[in-house]
């Protein structure tokens, strides 16, 4: 795996995503468990990666054999590689003398996001889900979501309420992120049992991205996650919980700001819900009503770092909990200051 992702600049969590829920390539097994790849293998994820680079979606072309793949490259002219590096070789230790050039040097988050911007603005679907793939391909999960998705989505909504662009533009592009988004957790999805996180946004919030976002980041700390949607009365949130064993419930309130209902619904969730089942909450919405929602056992968390942190937590505890070492999730020390 670590040769393969040198060699054709995808991450990881994406050749895992790739194999696992497309089969793009189906790699052997060592004794030991490791993954063995072919030349073959690593040259069909390179046109694959350029494919999906220039804007194609991997689930309509991980099926395709080699010379559907290399015409396809070339009706979009792009080449039959993409960007002339030569067929690896079986030679391990030369690949890692020579790392192949990327297809997409301008790896950077802040250029991801500035291509991103532009597609939103030439009012561009296609090149918005390019961008977006790109962006996924080249950086880590983490820097996805904290360096370009909450960027973007923020430019967004700040220029829709300055009018500095128009509804249908938004629309457009905020219809791109969720399909995105709902992607990424997908790719995310742990193949292993994993504790449950449901995550949606309480009875009068109807504005999701938050808790899309907020889902994206737990699930990028083992958890298993369960998206129930926006605008949820506390009543069907707390019956969704306990169906699926839910260990936390994590919602979003950004809109609107002034909501004087939040704190009763949460309340009444907090009532509905076990004791160990943790209730936590962000957003602008919420942040109105912090001390009030700690007052009821409910953590207000001001930043998805203070999320990414809880629940890279509690995931360790549950591990620990199911290798039977007595650490379970009462002995974590939950941040009490979020």
């Amino acid at each position: 795996m670590r040769v393969v992702v040198r060699r054709t600049g995808l991450n990881a969590s994406l050749l895992r995503a790739w194999e696992r829920r497309y089969a793009a390539v189906e790699p052997g097994r060592s004794d030991g468990g490791q993954r063995l790849y072919s030349d073959h293998d690593v040259q069909k994820l390179v046109l694959l990666r350029d494919l999906v680079g220039a804007g194609h979606n991997i689930s309509q072309v991980a099926d395709l054999d080699m010379g559907e793949l290399r015409l396809l490259l070339r009706r979009d002219g792009r080449g039959d590689v993409g960007d002339g590096t030569p067929a690896p070789t079986a030679d391990d230790d030369f690949i890692e003398a020579r790392p192949r050039a990327r297809l997409h040097p301008e790896s950077t988050a802040s250029s991801h996001l500035a291509a991103c911007m532009a597609a939103m603005h030439a009012m561009d679907p296609r090149a918005l889900e390019a961008s977006l793939n790109r962006a996924a391909m080249g950086l880590s999960p983490v820097d996805l979501v904290d360096q370009v998705l909450v960027p973007l989505l923020t430019r967004i909504g700040l220029l829709w309420s300055r009018g500095e662009v128009r509804p249908a533009t938004e629309h457009v592009a905020s219809a791109v992120v969720r399909r995105f988004l709902d992607w990424l957790l997908e790719t995310l999805s742990p193949r292993t049992p994993a504790p449950l996180m449901l995550v949606g946004t309480p009875a009068g919030h109807r504005h999701e991205f938050g808790s899309l976002l907020a889902a994206v980041v737990v699930a990028v700390e083992g958890w298993d996650v369960l998206n129930v949607g926006p605008d949820l009365p506390a009543t069907e949130i707390a019956a969704a919980a306990e169906t699926k064993n839910a260990r936390m419930v994590a919602l979003s309130a950004i809109h609107p700001g002034d909501d004087p209902h939040l704190p009763g619904e949460l309340r009444a969730l907090r009532r509905e819900l076990p004791d160990d089942v943790d209730v936590v909450i962000g957003g602008p919405a919420a942040a109105r009503h912090a001390d009030a929602l700690r007052d009821v056992g409910v953590e207000y968390l001001p930043s998805l770092e203070d999320l990414r942190s809880l629940s890279r937590n509690g995931f360790l505890a549950w591990t620990r909990s199911r290798n039977g070492d007595g650490a379970g999730p009462d002995s974590v020390n939950w941040p009490q200051d979020t």
